[in-house]
C-alpha cells in the first residue's frame, strides 16, 4: 500500500529528550492505569467469593462485568474525543476521576449482604456495579483516551499510538501476576483496598501532568504519514470491518472464560488460577500490538492451524492421562496460540488512528459478547460446556486459507485434482462413519471396532493435516475431533442425568457391576470429581463416606459407645450418601447452596438415600456459612462441613471466621467433622493452625487402602477427615488416638494433626492457599 500523507493540523516536532519524557510519562501513566485495573479485579472478587460459596462461576460473571464496564469505557472515551476538544476532555475525565473517588475504599456495598437464590448472575453483577463500577469504568477508559491524547503530543509516533496498548498490556499482566505472588500473600483485602486507594489518588496525578504538558502543543489532533495499513486515513471502516474487530474480541474473550472455568472447577477458585489464563490473554495483546512484534504473523498463521488441531485431539489423548495437569496446561497452551492469531488479525486490521476509538470499542464488544456467551448464556442454554467446541469451530472457520494447502499424501498419490475431489468427498463420509462407529464401540465395548475406529481417525487425521490452508474441509476434521473427544454430546448410553447450573456441570453414570449380581452402579460427578455413588438396590455408603473412611469410623464410635447424636447439622448435601448412618430419631439438616443438587439427590429414579435411609433429612438452600448464621448456637451435637466444588473446598469454609461459627452452633461436647480430601493441596497445616486459634482440638483420619482393599473395594476413595472439638475428652473418649508410637503421618488411624509454625492462619481477610499445594 503506498503512504498517505494527511495533515489536519501539524503538531510541531518535540526535541528527542521533550520526546522521551512525554514518552515516559504516557507509558507510565497507561501502565499504572491498567495495574490498577486489573488488580481490582482478582481483589474485589476473592472479596465476593464467600457470598456465593465460592463459585467458580463467581469469576466468569466477574469478567462479563469488567468486561461490560470496559467497553462502556470505551464508548465514553470516543465520545470525549468526538464532542468535546483536549482541552475539556482533559478537565472533564479528571472531575469525574474525583467523583468515582467517592466510591473508595473498595468494600462490599452495604446493600448486597444476602445473595439472590433465583438469580445469582443478576444479583452479582448488581454487587459489582454498585460497589466499584464508578472506579472501574473510568479507569477503563484510559487506555483509549490517552493514546488519543497522545496523538497530540508531537511524538514522533503520534500518528500510530497503538504501542501503547501494549505498553499498558505489561502493566495489567504486572498486575496479575503480582496479586497472586505477592500482593495476596503480604496484605489483607482491608490493606489492598486503601493500597489500591492510594494508587487511583497516584493516577490521577500522572493523568493530570500528562493533561499539563499537552496543553503546550497545539490542541487538535494530527494524522502524520502512515504506512502498511489497510485502511485510508479518509475512509471510514465499512460494516463488515467492524464486524471482523467484533468476531476476532470475541473467539478469544470466550475461550478465556472457557479455559478459566474448567481450570477453577477442577482446583480451586482462586486468583492465581483466574490471572494464568488472564495474563496468557494479555500477553498476546503485547505481542500483537508491539511496535516490533515479537512474532511475525507470517509464523503465527503458520502455527495457529496446527495448535486448533491439537486442541481438540488433545482431549482425546488427555482422557487417557491420569494427571489432569497435563489437560490443563495443553489446553491453556493452545489457548494461547489461537488467542494470539485472533490478536494479531485485528492488529492487521487497524484502522487510521482517526477510528482509533471506534476500533477499540469494536474489540471491546466482542470481548463483552464473548463474557455473555460463557458465563451468562452458556449455562442457561448448554448442558454441558459445549460453548468451548462451538469456539474451536468458529476459530477453524477463520484460519487463513492458502494457495498451496499443506497436501502430503493424497495430492502426491492422486494428483491435486483428484485429491481435492476426493478428500471433499471421503472426508464428510468417513466422519459420519466413523461417528456411529465410536457410539457403537462405546456401547458394545468391542475391541474389533475399537480397531477400525482408530484406522479411519488416523486416516481423518492425515486428511485433516492435508486440509490446513482450506478452512471448511479444515473445520469438518475438527468437529469430529470434538464429537469423538465427547466435547459436542459423544457421551453414549452410559449417563443418566446430566445437567448444568450457575455452580457447575452435574452428571451421572450408570454401569453394569461385573459380579454377575445384575446390579449397576450410578456415579455422580461435578467437573472432573465423584460427588457421590450408589449400587442399585443398596443403602451401603460408598466413595469417601465408605465405613473404613473418617466419616464411617466416627458414626461406629457413637454406636459403640452407646450414644448418638440427636441434631446433625451438614454443609454439602451431594447425593444424600452420609444420611445412610443417620437413625430414625434424629433431625439432619443439610445445607446446600444449589438446588439442582437436591433436585439430583432427591431424584429416586437415581439416588435413594434420601427417600429410604431411617433418618429423615431437612434441605435449606443457601451458602451453607451464610445459612448457619441463623441457626441458634448450641443446635447441634454434630455438624459435618462437606462442600465442595469439584475437587475444590471453597477457602470461606476454612478461615478463622468459618470455624467460630462451626464452634458456636454445636454444643459444648459437639463435634465438628471437616472433609478436606483433595488431589492438589495438602490443608492439614492450615486447619490445624486455625483449629488451634480458635481454641477447637482436632484430630485427622486419612484412609489410605491396600493394594487388597483397593481391588476388592474399587469405590471406596482415599480420604481425609478432620474432627474437631471444643472438650478433647469428647475428642477421646469417642475416637481416641491410635497408635501413639507410630509415625505422625500414619493413615488409617485417628492421629494429632501436625502443625506448622510456619502456617498463618487463614482470615476472611486473609489466606494462601499456596502454603498448601501439594
Amino acid at each position: 500500500m503506498q503512504k498517505t500523507n494527511v495533515a489536519e493540523t501539524v503538531v510541531p516536532r518535540q526535541s528527542n529528550q521533550q520526546a522521551w519524557l512525554v514518552r515516559g510519562l504516557f507509558v507510565l501513566t497507561l501502565c499504572l492505569s491498567a495495574f490498577l485495573l486489573f488488580l481490582i479485579q482478582p481483589q474485589f472478587t476473592k472479596l465476593v467469593l464467600p457470598l456465593l460459596g465460592g463459585a467458580p462461576a463467581i469469576w466468569n460473571t466477574a469478567m462479563v462485568f469488567f468486561q461490560a464496564l470496559l467497553l462502556a469505557g470505551y464508548i465514553y472515551a470516543h465520545f470525549l474525543s468526538e464532542k468535546f476538544s483536549l482541552k475539556h476532555q482533559i478537565l472533564i475525565h479528571l472531575a469525574i476521576m474525583l467523583m468515582a473517588a467517592l466510591a473508595l475504599p473498595i468494600a462490599i456495598s452495604e446493600h448486597f449482604t444476602s445473595p439472590s437464590e433465583n438469580w445469582p448472575t443478576v444479583w452479582l453483577l448488581g454487587l459489582f456495579m454498585v460497589s466499584i463500577g464508578a472506579p472501574f469504568f473510568i479507569i477503563s477508559a484510559n487506555a483509549p483516551l490517552l493514546q488519543n491524547w497522545f496523538r497530540s503530543s508531537g511524538d514522533p509516533s503520534a500518528a500510530d499510538p497503538y504501542f501503547l496498548y501494549a505498553a499498558s498490556n505489561i502493566g495489567s499482566m504486572t498486575a496479575l501476576f503480582a496479586y497472586p505472588l505477592l500482593i495476596e500473600i503480604q496484605f489483607g483485602l482491608s490493606t489492598q483496598g486503601v493500597l489500591w486507594s492510594g494508587g487511583f489518588a497516584l493516577l490521577f496525578g500522572l493523568i493530570l501532568i500528562c493533561g499539563l504538558l499537552l496543553k503546550k502543543q497545539p490542541l487538535s489532533i494530527t494524522s502524520d504519514v502512515q504506512e502498511g495499513l489497510e485502511l485510508s486515513p479518509h475512509s471510514k471502516p465499512a460494516v463488515t470491518t467492524y464486524l471482523s474487530w467484533i468476531l476476532l474480541g470475541l473467539i478469544p474473550s470466550a475461550l478465556l472464560l472457557s479455559v478459566t472455568n474448567k481450570i477453577t472447577t477442577d482446583l480451586i477458585a482462586m486468583p492465581l488460577l483466574w490471572v494464568i489464563p488472564l495474563a496468557l490473554y494479555l500477553l498476546t495483546f503485547v505481542i500483537a500490538f508491539a511496535q516490533k512484534p515479537w512474532i511475525s504473523n507470517r509464523t503465527i498463521n503458520l502455527l495457529a492451524p496446527y495448535f486448533l488441531l491439537a486442541a481438540a485431539i488433545y482431549n482425546i489423548i488427555a482422557l487417557s492421562v491420569p494427571t489432569i495437569l497435563f489437560f490443563l496446561a495443553g489446553n491453556l497452551v493452545c489457548f494461547f496460540v489461537i488467542a494470539l492469531y485472533c490478536h494479531s488479525q485485528l492488529v492487521a486490521r487497524r484502522p487510521d488512528a482517526r477510528y482509533l476509538t471506534r476500533f477499540y470499542i469494536a474489540m471491546s464488544l466482542g470481548g463483552v459478547l464473548g463474557g455473555i456467551l460463557v458465563g451468562i448464556l452458556a449455562p442457561l442454554v448448554f448442558s454441558d460446556i459445549y460453548e468451548y467446541a462451538l469456539l474451536l469451530i468458529v476459530a477453524a472457520l477463520l484460519m487463513p486459507q492458502s494457495d498451496n494447502p499443506k497436501a502430503i499424501l493424497f495430492n502426491k498419490l492422486l494428483g491435486k485434482k483428484a485429491e481435492t475431489a476426493l478428500a471433499d468427498i471421503l472426508l464428510p463420509v468417513l466422519v459420519l462413519v466413523s461417528f456411529g462407529l465410536v457410539r457403537l464401540a462405546k456401547t458394545q465395548l468391542d475391541f474389533g471396532l475399537e480397531l477400525v475406529t482408530f484406522g479411519l481417525f488416523t486416516l481423518i487425521i492425515i486428511l485433516l493435516v492435508e486440509g490446513i490452508g482450506r478452512p471448511v474441509r479444515f473445520t469438518l476434521g475438527i468437529v469430529f475431533c470434538l464429537f469423538y473427544s465427547g466435547q459436542l454430546g459423544l457421551q453414549g448410553k452410559q449417563r443418566i442425568f446430566h445437567e448444568r447450573s450457575f455452580f457447575g456441570v452435574y452428571s451421572v453414570r450408570e454401569t453394569v457391576l461385573e459380579d454377575l449380581s445384575g446390579e449397576s452402579v450410578r456415579i455422580a460427578k461435578h467437573g472432573t470429581t465423584v460427588h457421590g455413588i450408589q449400587v442399585t438396590s443398596s443403602l451401603e455408603p460408598l466413595s469417601y463416606y465408605h465405613r473404613n473412611s473418617g466419616v464411617g469410623r466416627l458414626f461406629e464410635a457413637y454406636e459403640n459407645k452407646g450414644f448418638q447424636p440427636q441434631k446433625i447439622g451438614a454443609i454439602g448435601l451431594g447425593a444424600g450418601t452420609v444420611l445412610c448412618y443417620g437413625q430414625e430419631h434424629q433431625q439432619w439438616t443439610f445445607f446446600e447452596i444449589d438446588p439442582l443438587v437436591e433436585r439430583l439427590a432427591r431424584n429416586t429414579n437415581i439416588f435413594t438415600y434420601l427417600e429410604n435411609c431411617p433418618a429423615r433429612a431437612e434441605v435449606i438452600i443457601g451458602d451453607g456459612r451464610l445459612s448457619l448464621q441463623n441457626v441458634p448456637d448450641g443446635t447441634y451435637d454434630l455438624l459435618i462441613a462437606d462442600a465442595f466444588s469439584s475437587d475444590a473446598i471453597p477457602l470461606h469454609l476454612l478461615t478463622k471466621e468459618a470455624f467460630e461459627i462451626y464452634g458456636n452452633k454445636v454444643d459444648s461436647k459437639g463435634i465438628i467433622l471437616l472433609h478436606i480430601s483433595n488431589r492438589f493441596f495438602d490443608l492439614e497445616a492450615a486447619v490445624a493452625t486455625t483449629a488451634q486459634i480458635t481454641g477447637l482440638h482436632s484430630r485427622i483420619y486419612r484412609y489410605i487402602p491396600t493394594s487388597e482393599q483397593a481391588k476388592n473395594n474399587p469405590h471406596h476413595f482415599l480420604s481425609s477427615w478432620v474432627a474437631l472439638s471444643k472438650d478433647r475428652n469428647t475428642l477421646d473418649h469417642l475416637i481416641p488416638l491410635g497408635n501413639p508410637g507410630g509415625k505422625a503421618d500414619t493413615p488409617n488411624i485417628w492421629r494429632e494433626l501436625a502443625n506448622d509454625p510456619d502456617t498463618k492462619v487463614w482470615t476472611d481477610d486473609y489466606s494462601n492457599i499456596l502454603s498448601a499445594l501439594k
